[in-house]
């Protein structure tokens, strides 16, 4: 693919989720362009296409023709995701205090500052194996105790449980739909770890291969702006050390036969577009998998 190709897929892609982007960032979310290149030949080459009339410049923003209202609009959701990692540095505190949990991530439109009022706050939970459905139900307890879970309509502005894995199953590349996923690479690519940075490295190393040899991304050190220092409170230490053995064993498995039976109950409601996977070391609830209907409208 050429760079001119790469450049407008990358646009049309941010494009729809209303969201223009600038020279420095098309180079950082570049689509399968795998040769070196310069922020200089990204300025040169967008300064072509918009004297082509490719694409349109505004206060330094890159837009396909028509598209000048979405400027104003990721203004506007930059100050909405402002006030929402003010709520996950708030209560970010009490998820890093879970017993058992490895990482917390953000992830999908607050991890590129793209929030709207509507959205929720989607979290991506990495848990020690052996104690993934322990820690989910205490997670789970704490988020609904502060009245900020995503919890039937209550939705704008509430934290998501919905992907949990252990770190047995780090690698996202699994997931991928065909013949190609710009969705989960960019989802990848983008994740925001607030705890955990050991874990996220692991996490990295597991993504980096498929990244780089299937999209032509990479991971940038800026997805770790919102980190919390690694440390292990008291309490944590302490409950992780009680239910480590057989009283941890005999808890972990009353809460999977109890909720794996109520979760396969509610997968056969679900229709065709969703997408969920219960294991002992994932955990993915997404009623409403839209990958591939972004995929199809990006094509066009």
């Amino acid at each position: 693919m050429n760079l001119k190709d790469s450049i407008i897929k990358t646009i049309k892609y941010f494009d729809l989720f209303d969201f223009p982007l600038t020279a420095e960032e098309i180079l950082e979310y570049l689509y399968e362009y795998d040769k070196p290149v310069h922020i200089k030949e990204i300025k040169g080459t967008l300064k072509e296409m918009v004297e082509a009339e490719t694409i349109e410049e505004i206060k330094e923003h890159y837009i396909l023709k028509g598209r000048r209202n979405i400027l104003e609009t990721r203004k506007t959701r930059k100050f909405i995701a402002e006030k929402y990692w003010n709520r996950v540095k708030l209560y970010g505190i009490y998820m890093r205090d879970v017993p058992f949990v490895k990482m917390v991530g953000i992830c999908n439109n607050l991890a590129y500052d793209n929030s709207s009022e509507q959205s929720d706050i989607d979290l991506f939970i990495v848990i020690k194996p052996g104690r993934m459905w322990i820690a989910r139900f205490i997670l789970t307890l704490v988020l609904h105790f502060y009245g900020v879970r995503r919890y039937k309509d209550k939705i704008a502005g509430r934290f998501c449980l919905s992907f949990f894995v252990t770190t047995n199953e780090l690698n996202m590349g699994k997931l991928q739909i065909k013949p190609e996923d710009p969705y989960l690479a960019y989802w990848t690519k983008l994740l925001c770890p607030i705890y955990g940075e050991e874990t996220y490295e692991e996490f990295k190393t597991e993504n980096e291969v498929w990244l780089k040899e299937q999209y032509g991304l990479n991971f940038s050190e800026r997805t770790k702006k919102h980190m919390y220092v690694n440390n292990k409170s008291k309490g944590k230490k302490f409950f992780e050390f009680l239910l480590k053995g057989k009283m941890g064993d005999y808890f972990e498995k009353l809460l999977k036969n109890t909720f794996k039976k109520r979760t396969l109950r509610k997968m056969k409601h679900l229709g065709p577009e969703a997408s969920v996977i219960v294991s002992d070391d994932m955990l993915k609830f997404h009623n409403n998998d839209r990958r591939k209907e972004y995929l199809e409208r990006w094509m066009k």
